[in-house]
C-alpha cells in the first residue's frame, strides 16, 4: 500500500511539472511575438491582448486554476518590464498602465477559472460517457450469461477492471463462504432481489477507502447482479416445476401403457387357460397351440416387466451394471432362446466370428438388449420374413448387427426412437403395440457399458441396428481387420 501511495504522488508532480513547463512556454511565446510587435510599433494596448491570449492557452492546455493565476501574474510582469515607462524595469509612473494591468489581471483571473471550470466539466462529462458505456456493456454482458458461478466471476471481473479493488460475493444461505476479521479491510454492498436480499458483495479495500465514483459503479453492479441472479433462481424454479410436470406426464403415460399392453396377453392367457380348464379342446395338437401362446404371451409379459424394473433402475440413478468377465457367444446363444418367433415363423440367420470374443459387462442386461433388438426385429417383420444377427471383431471392438426385412424405421426418427415412450407399432399378426422402453434401455446399457448404438435403414429394405463393445480375444490372436 506505501508502495502505491509513492507511485501516486510521483505522478502527481511528473503532472504539475509538466504543467509547469507549458505553462512558462506559453507565457515565453507570448512574450516574443509580443517584443516582434512592440518594435513592429503596435501599441501596447494591443500586446496586452496578446499576453491574455497565452493566459487563455495556458488555461486550454493545463490542468487546473492555479496555472492560469502564474500565467497572469508572469504576463503582467513581463508587460510591466518591456512595455511600460520606464522599461526594463518595475516602477510604473503612468497611472493608466495600473489600470490597464489591473484588468488585465481581472480578465486573466475570470478566464482562467471558467476555462479550468469548462475542463473540469468536460472531464466529467466523458467520464460520465465511459460510465455509461461500461454501464450499458456490463448490462448486456450480465443479460447473455446464465449460472451463479459465471454471473458471480462476471460481477468481480468488472469491479477488478473498473475500480482496482478485488471482490468476494456471498450469498445469503452460503456458510462456507471467507470470512475476516479485520472489517476495516472491506466495504459490503447489498446484492438486491425482486423479492429479497440474494447475498451481499464484499469490497477489499485495504484501507485505501472508495471514492463516490467507484462507490457508484460497485452499486451499479451489485444491482446488475441482483437481477441475474433472480433471474437464473426463477429460471431454475421454471425448470424444476418443467422436469416435475414431465416426470408425472411419464408416470401417467407409463401407467396406460401398462394397464393397455397388459391387458392383451393377460385377457389371452386367461382365455386359453380357460378353454384348457373347460375340457373345450381335445386335440392335443390344438392344445400344444394354446400352451405355447400361453408361453409366449407370459415370456412378453416377462420382458416388459424387466425392461420397466431396468429403466426404474436407471432413473433412480442407482449402479446398475454389474460387470463380470463373460464369453459373448453364450450371451447371444442365450437371447437367441427368449425371443419367441425368432426361429419357428422367420428366417434367422446368425454369423459368429472364428475368435472367442470375451468382454467385461452385465450378462443380464446384455441378454436383456439383444432379446429387445430380436424381439423389435420380430415384431417389424412379416411372418416368413428374415432376420440377421452377425458379430464380428476390429480393432478390439466387437460389432453386433441385427438386421431385418421389415418396413423399416420412418426417415428422421433414426434417433428419435432411442427414446423413452416413443413405439414403433408392428404390422403383422403376432405383433403387440409395446410401452417403447426397450430401444431406451438398449441405449442406456451399452452407453453404460462405455460403448455405441445407432439405427438406420437398410437400401435392401428393412432396418439395421448397430451396437460396439469392448472386447478382447480370449485366445490373444489379435485384432481382426
Amino acid at each position: 500500500m506505501e508502495k502505491e501511495k509513492s507511485g501516486d504522488k510521483r505522478e502527481m508532480y511528473r503532472q504539475r511539472l509538466i504543467c509547469l513547463g507549458r505553462t512558462a512556454l506559453i507565457v515565453l511565446a507570448a512574450s516574443l511575438v509580443s517584443l516582434y510587435l512592440n518594435w513592429s510599433g503596435v501599441m501596447k494596448e494591443n500586446i496586452l491582448m496578446v499576453l491574455l491570449i497565452g493566459v487563455l492557452l495556458t488555461g486550454a492546455f493545463t490542468s487546473g486554476y492555479e496555472y492560469g493565476v502564474i500565467g497572469a501574474v508572469a504576463s503582467v510582469l513581463i508587460f510591466n518590464f518591456f512595455f511600460t515607462v520606464p522599461v526594463h524595469t518595475f516602477a510604473i509612473m503612468n497611472p493608466d498602465d495600473v489600470v490597464l494591468m489591473a484588468f488585465f489581471l481581472a480578465a486573466a483571473f475570470i478566464s482562467s477559472g471558467m476555462t479550468a471550470r469548462f475542463r473540469r466539466q468536460a472531464a466529467i462529462a466523458g467520464e460520465n460517457e465511459r460510465t455509461a458505456r461500461k454501464m450499458s456493456e456490463m448490462s448486456e454482458r450480465f443479460i447473455n450469461v446464465t449460472g451463479e458461478e459465471q454471473i458471480i466471476a462476471l460481477g468481480v471481473y468488472y469491479i477488478r477492471e473498473n475500480t482496482g479493488y478485488e471482490a468476494s460475493v456471498r450469498l445469503t444461505g452460503d456458510e462456507t463462504a471467507n470470512h475476516t476479521n479485520d472489517r476495516r479491510e472491506i466495504v459490503i454492498f447489498p446484492i438486491g432481489g425482486i423479492m429479497h436480499q440474494t447475498g451481499e458483495l464484499r469490497i477489499w479495500t485495504k484501507d485505501r477507502g472508495i471514492s463516490a465514483e467507484h462507490e457508484i459503479f460497485i452499486r451499479a453492479v451489485a444491482g446488475q447482479m441482483g437481477i441475474a441472479l433472480d433471474r437464473e433462481k426463477i429460471y431454475s424454479e421454471q425448470e424444476k416445476t418443467r422436469l416435475q410436470v414431465e416426470r408425472e406426464h411419464l408416470k401417467s403415460s407409463m401407467l396406460r401403457s401398462i394397464s393397455h399392453d397388459f391387458r392383451t396377453p393377460l385377457t389371452g392367457i386367461i382365455g386359453d387357460c380357460d378353454l384348457i380348464l373347460q375340457k373345450r379342446v381335445t386335440d392335443e395338437r390344438e392344445k400344444d397351440g394354446l400352451v405355447k401362446d400361453i408361453r409366449e404371451q407370459s415370456m412378453w409379459l416377462t420382458r416388459t416387466m424387466e425392461n420397466i424394473l431396468s429403466m426404474t433402475k436407471i432413473e433412480s440413478g442407482a449402479d446398475f451394471i454389474s460387470r463380470k468377465e463373460e464369453v459373448l457367444e453364450d450371451l447371444v446363444y442365450e437371447a437367441e432362446r427368449h425371443v419367441s418367433g425368432l426361429k419357428d415363423s422367420r428366417k434367422f440367420e446368425q454369423t459368429m466370428p472364428e475368435e472367442v470374443l470375451t468382454a467385461d459387462v452385465d450378462a443380464r442386461l446384455m441378454v436383456q438388449v439383444l432379446v429387445n433388438l430380436l424381439d423389435n426385429a420380430v415384431k417389424n417383420t412379416a411372418e416368413g420374413g428374415s432376420i440377421w444377427l452377425r458379430v464380428y471383431y476390429r480393432n478390439g471392438r466387437a460389432y453386433f448387427v441385427v438386421e431385418d426385412n421389415g418396413r423399416g424405421i420412418e426417415p428422421g426418427q433414426e434417433q428419435a426412437i432411442f427414446g423413452e415412450f416413443v413405439s414403433l407399432s408392428g404390422q403383422g399378426p403376432d405383433q403387440k403395440h409395446g410401452m417403447g422402453l426397450g430401444l431406451a434401455i438398449c441405449r442406456q446399457v451399452i452407453e453404460a457399458h462405455g460403448g455405441e448404438i445407432w439405427a438406420e435403414n437398410r437400401a435392401e429394405g428393412g432396418a439395421r441396428f448397430t451396437f460396439w463393445l469392448n472386447a478382447a480375444d480370449a485366445a490373444g490372436a489379435g485384432d481382426q481387420k
